[in-house]
């Protein structure tokens, strides 16, 4: 059943990355595709997305892995690098492009959980590279190293916000549990302390929480 899911989902891939978006946009960070003809949506949606690249090359990294560790290093090759390779050209150039957030309200060209995804997501595919004998390995380290060289800004010395016009926000707490590798990891001291921040800061950020505050709840 997994491998019915993610063959489809690797055929999926290979069909929407060469799209025409009438959206004017690069069709590797359109948001939102129409299921049944694979086709971009065309109506109102906040984009682009600039994470859409890396999410994809990860999961198709993982997915090449269980490939090769299943005998089929033939299929992660010839399907699924490709499939990889083109996603993260997009990265490599752009990481640092203006795109919608996780929530689709607000624009930033440095979003917290984009740059902790680009990291992980560039070593994943860097040691899939390596294990197939490609030579991109070194080149998209390089590229995380210069995301992680900016993303430190994100610790104020509190909390890790996520950006600038929108700093409280859970999708730091996603980030730091989905992608963390050395960096901000679940038992550092800044994922206790942005935990704590956020914990506070949305006790009053909500009428259904201040309620439970006046009655005296946890």
């Amino acid at each position: 059943a997994v491998r019915d899911v993610l063959e489809g989902y690797a055929k999926w891939t290979g069909i929407v990355q060469h799209k025409s978006d009438p959206n004017d946009i690069d069709v590797r960070i359109e948001p939102k595709f129409t299921i049944d003809d694979q086709e971009p949506y065309t109506g109102g949606w906040c984009r682009p997305q600039t994470d859409g690249p890396a999410l994809r090359a990860m999961a198709m990294a993982k997915w090449g892995q269980i490939l090769i560790d299943s005998g089929h290093e033939s299929d992660a090759k010839t399907t699924i690098w490709p499939l990889i390779k083109f996603d993260l050209e997009w990265v490599t150039e752009n990481w640092d492009s203006t795109g919608c957030d996780l929530w689709e309200e607000v624009r930033s060209d440095d979003f917290f959980f984009n740059r902790m995804a680009f990291i992980y997501c560039l070593n994943a595919a860097a040691d899939f590279a390596d294990q197939i004998g490609e030579s991109l390995g070194a080149s998209y380290r390089s590229v995380a190293d210069d995301v992680r060289a900016v993303i430190t800004k994100h610790w104020n010395g509190n909390y890790l916000y996520e950006s600038e016009n929108r700093p409280d926000d859970g999708a730091t707490i996603h980030a730091i549990t989905t992608f963390s590798l050395d960096l901000y990891t679940p038992d550092s001291e800044e994922a206790a302390a942005t935990i704590r921040y956020l914990v506070k800061a949305f006790c009053n950020e909500y009428p259904i929480n201040q309620e439970d505050n006046d009655a005296g709840d946890p």
